[in-house]
Formats: structure tokens, sequence, C-alpha cells
């Protein structure tokens, strides 16, 4: 009963939509990091709101074994990697809230 609780939770927060904008402070929703980039917690500034999704234009059938299938890209984010350099970044923005730094 504690993984259907879990699994009701999460795709609630899934469906929870933040408004965001250029400039804008944000971090994965807690359970919802699908990439190893940010980390929990690790702030990312929002360069891009996407007006049309993006999605991966991989042509194999494999492809649709991949949990990125059919991701809806829409927000270019930019982190800090390591080295303090500046990378961006698309992602599912549903997997994101807004955060004050």
């Amino acid at each position: 009963m504690e993984q259907a609780r879990r699994l009701a939770e999460l795709a609630e927060a899934l469906d929870e939509l933040h408004s965001f904008r250029k400039g804008q402070f944000v971090r994965w929703k807690s359970g919802l990091r699908n990439k190893a980039v940010p980390a929990y917690n690790e702030i990312a500034i929002v360069r891009e709101v996407l007006a049309t999704p993006v999605f991966d234009t991989c042509e194999q059938a494999m492809c649709a074994g991949s949990p990125y299938f059919g991701e809806p890209l829409t927000l270019v984010l930019a982190i800090l990697d390591p080295d303090c350099d500046f990378l961006e970044f698309r992602y599912d923005g549903r997997r994101f809230e807004p955060v004050e730094p």
C-alpha cells in the first residue's frame, strides 16, 4: 500500500503545473528527477520557456523503451558544472518547481 500511495503522490506532483519565466530559479520536485543534473536541491536558472515542447527525434525502435521517449521538453535551464562553467540543457518543466535562491 505504501508503494501505491507514493505512486499516486508522485503522479499528482507531476500534474501540478507551475508558470515559469526567464531568469527564475527552479529545482527538481521531490521524487521526479530523471536526469543526472542538476542534483536534488541544486538550483537552475530558466533561460527559456519553450512555446512548443521539443521531443527527442530518436528514429530507432528501441527508443520507445527509453524513459525519455515522448518526454515534452519545455524548459531550457542553465546550471553550473563542477568547474563553474555555465551549461544549458532542455527539461520537462512538469518535473520542476520554483525556488527562491
